[in-house]
């Protein structure tokens, strides 16, 4: 027993020491190794979702929701990861992505190649800090790059649809990309102001019930989730005038708790009806001043009140022909403000004609058990709603998702002025000039140039791949060699047959993600437990 022991720890001190030879002689750790597993299982799990071709993944939640989805962000979000590695690589996407709106699956596919060859240098006992900064090296080189290869059309929302499309056709059926793509570059080039930031918050997107999901539309308006409290309130109104108001029209009720004892039943009538007194003073004013601007001709009153109108108060506007609003949401009443040029009021002394604002039409529409009101042909139309109509809450839900995302990338074209050629062509044009350039580096510093060229091929591999087709079968590249020779299949990309448009600040910031992401990652030396990271 204790020779056998001896020979077990003899053996064991011996693995050790040939362990460490091959550690010191690689030059690097384990952690290299587990995050070269994590990009690459990363790449494994959402290599088929890449392109308009790309497979769709259901997620399962612990409660049994079902979401099926292809989105590279939201698989991103949603997914459970237990690798720190791969946790890290997702958290960083999903921030970055959101900002840019796409490319979240690019940057996965990028970043588990680079990693794939990176390994095999690696084991050619090339440090990863020299890979590091043959990496940066060839991400500069690759953004002074990409500025020469921005193509400037003429017909600039046509090239935007264009571009859209080739967003919407990787996220969702066919059948609506076409629509949705009009909507889209709509409602951007709707919130455009000279010489002013565009915020995308300006357009909301708002989901209606619908057995038909491509009755999608875009509305150069406001569409209110609720209608008029009143049944014979007036269902349709032309030439509006529009009171956006924050004023109490009900009973209130104290903000603290409190009593009122009265000691006949004559002092409670008479606090009641002095109360109902200045309630009615207020609906009176309104109606005056309805009165005094609907003067002849066909014209209309429309009050939007953030507080509550009592059913004493709706029936008193009812009978001038008033249709009243309650209970608006905050952002509802900031829009109507900006798209009617109207002024909220908080005070019913401030009420008069100089506030109110205009709009063509008012409407109310009752699908199934919900009421909206639209308010269209607006005087200030620098906002707008999107309605998202489908017959279940899941797609209805998906759509608006991918919707959100598209409008992020397509605002940054629209500010762009260029675009890029996609379908994988500009990365197999940026893969032809790394390895061209590599050839003039010196030292070790080129293999991490070489490892970034040879990952940008994998884009287009992928989205062949996805079509039922195999891109290297018949494609021979040599990028270390002295012949680069790409064969038929690079006709596949060719911008000779149907275009497919890139927005330029997407694929720069997929490329610097995926190099700041490596080189970040390849300078971990080791994972350590850590106690209240969160404290």
């Amino acid at each position: 027993l204790l020779q056998t022991e001896n020979c077990f720890i003899i053996i064991f001190i011996m693995e050790l020491d040939s362990f460490g030879e091959i550690e010191n002689s690689s030059k690097t750790t384990y952690s290299t190794y587990i995050s070269i597993s994590a990009a690459k299982g990363l790449q494994d799990a959402m290599k088929k979702n890449l392109g308009p071709k790309g497979a769709f993944k259901i997620l399962v939640s612990g409660s049994d929701e079902i979401k099926i989805t292809k989105s590279g962000n939201l698989l991103l979000k949603e997914m459970q990861i237990q690798n720190p590695i791969a946790l890290l690589i997702a958290k960083t996407i999903y921030a970055q992505n959101f900002f840019s709106g796409d490319g979240a699956t690019s940057i996965v596919l990028l970043i588990g190649e680079l990693f794939r060859n990176i390994e095999k240098y690696i084991e050619k006992n090339i440090h990863p800090q020299i890979l590091c900064e043959g990496i940066t090296i060839g991400k500069k080189e690759l953004e002074t790059w990409l500025n020469s290869q921005i193509i400037i059309p003429k017909k600039k929302k046509q090239n935007l649809i264009k571009m859209a499309k080739s967003i919407f056709k990787t996220k969702m059926k066919n059948s609506c990309v076409k629509n949705i793509s009009k909507i889209a570059v709509d409602a951007v080039l709707t919130i455009q102001r000279q010489k002013e930031i565009s915020d995308i918050n300006l357009i909301e997107i708002l989901q209606m019930e619908d057995q038909n999901d491509s009755e999608s539309r875009f509305i150069r308006g406001i569409v209110l989730d609720h209608g008029a409290r009143h049944p014979d309130m007036p269902k349709i109104l032309h030439n509006v005038f529009i009171l956006v108001c924050n004023i109490s029209l009900e009973y209130e009720k104290s903000e603290i708790n409190s009593n009122f004892i009265s000691n006949s039943s004559e002092k409670q009538e008479k606090l009641s009806s002095k109360e109902r007194d200045i309630i009615d003073k207020k609906i009176n004013k309104i109606i005056q001043l309805k009165r005094l601007v609907c003067k002849g001709g066909n014209k209309s009153f429309l009050i939007v009140n953030q507080k509550g109108i009592d059913n004493i108060s709706l029936d008193l506007l009812c009978r001038e022909g008033i249709l009243g609003l309650r209970r608006a949401k905050k952002k509802n009443m900031e829009r109507i403000s900006i798209l009617c040029n109207a002024v909220p009021v908080n005070s019913s002394d401030d009420i008069d004609s100089t506030i109110l604002g205009f709009a063509g039409i008012v409407y109310e529409k009752t699908v199934g058990e919900e009421k909206f009101t639209f308010i269209e042909n607006v005087s200030n139309p620098f906002s707008g709603t999107i309605l998202v109509k489908g017959n279940n809450a899941f797609l209805r839900k998906n759509t608006e998702d991918i919707i959100r995302d598209g409008i992020k990338s397509i605002k940054l074209c629209f500010e762009d002025e260029g675009y890029l050629i996609g379908g994988g062509k500009t990365e197999l044009k940026g893969s032809k000039h790394l390895s061209s350039y590599a050839k003039k580096i010196y030292g070790g510093k080129k293999f991490g140039v070489l490892a970034l060229s040879k990952s940008l091929l994998v884009i287009p591999e992928t989205l062949r791949e996805n079509e039922g087709k195999n891109f290297l079968k018949n494609t021979k590249i040599e990028i270390t060699g002295k012949k680069e020779i790409l064969s038929k299949n690079e006709g596949i990309f060719s911008p000779n047959k149907k275009t497919i448009f890139d927005c330029f600040s997407s694929k720069k910031q997929i490329f610097n993600s995926v190099c700041s992401i490596a080189t970040q990652i390849l300078q971990i030396d080791e994972i350590l437990l850590g106690k209240g990271l969160g404290k």
